[in-house]
């Protein structure tokens, strides 16, 4: 069974960690995710497993604000995990620039440099301005 970590302690993980990847899978992206993409934390010890949203900072960029809201939840913890899997989300009115992924190279690198990451691009009009990471973590 695997378990996953969550603000409310440890749970039955299987359930919210198909969830998270049905959400994923489903999501309209650039380069689509499929379940053989993520089919391998099923075989893993996954313990972060969490949806990040930029928040509206005055002078702050979206990503900048994302990657401060991930150090904050979790900061140096990162470094343990050597699978990741990161979806970035963008509403289409309000796209993710070029000039913000930048920051995406900071997030990476809270990672060891050995981790296998997987990471895409995808849309959603629910969120407006902001940005969105959905972001799942194993050993």
């Amino acid at each position: 069974m695997l378990y996953v970590k969550s603000n409310n302690g440890l749970n039955d993980g299987k359930l919210m960690l198909e969830g998270l990847i049905q959400k994923i899978v489903d999501q309209s992206t650039v380069i689509q995710f499929s379940y053989n993409d993520l089919n391998y934390l099923y075989q893993e010890s996954t313990v972060l497993s969490k949806v990040y949203y930029s928040n509206f900072c005055p002078g702050t960029k979206r990503i900048e604000s994302l990657y401060n809201e991930i150090l904050k939840d979790v900061g140096g913890k990162l470094k343990q995990y050597n699978k990741v899997v990161m979806l970035f989300m963008h509403s289409p009115r309000y796209q993710l620039m070029m000039k913000e992924f930048g920051t995406v190279s900071d997030i990476v690198s809270c990672f060891p440099q050995n981790a296998v990451i997987k990471w895409g691009l995808g849309f959603d009009d629910s969120i407006g301005a902001r940005i969105a990471l959905y972001l799942i973590c194993s050993k």
